[in-house]
């Protein structure tokens, strides 16, 4: 065999090679034009800036890509939604620390209702009548525990006599 019967030989897989490498080359290109679709409809509203993103990618077939990787906003529209909650929360926060957990709407710092929603917030103690949190479960102003059996103080009482100071536990 000769050089040009090899070649002969290897024209039909060369060629075989060379259109498989060129529809993975068209199969690359489409698939990075819908990821830059993909990709600026998530980060972007302007449909102007869609276009010229898709048609970047379109017509530049991989430095369209790289183009758009450089220009194309830092966060998604859901990145700045979230961040704008965090940011009205934080805001909401250090203005009014009195809102509802239900309704996220201002309350009074003694309301045991809510206005708006009517969601219990604090309930009345039943033997001092003071406003107290409902996750409490002793009313610290009076010592009341609901069952009607106080609770005794854990600190030292002074009690005095004739003669001297005694403290009672």
């Amino acid at each position: 065999m000769d050089i040009r019967g090899i070649i002969i030989n290897v024209a039909p897989i060369v060629s075989v090679l060379a259109w498989m490498l060129l529809a993975y080359l068209i199969l690359l290109w489409a698939a990075s034009v819908l990821w830059t679709y993909r990709d600026i409809h998530s980060r972007s509203e302007d449909v102007a800036v869609q276009v010229l993103a898709v048609a970047l990618a379109l017509v530049l077939p991989f430095g369209g890509v790289l183009l758009h990787l450089i220009l194309r906003p830092r966060q998604t529209l859901a990145q700045k939604y979230e961040r704008l909650l965090e940011e009205e929360y934080l805001r909401r926060h250090l203005e009014d620390p009195h809102v509802c957990p239900t309704c996220q709407r201002s309350v009074e710092a003694d309301f045991i209702l809510c206005p708006h929603c009517q969601t219990s917030l604090r309930r009345r103690c039943g033997a001092c009548g003071r406003v107290i949190d409902l996750a409490w479960s002793v009313c610290p102003y009076c010592g009341d525990d609901g069952t009607g059996a106080f609770q005794r103080p854990g600190y030292r009482q002074r009690v005095e006599t004739d003669h001297a100071q005694v403290y009672e536990r």
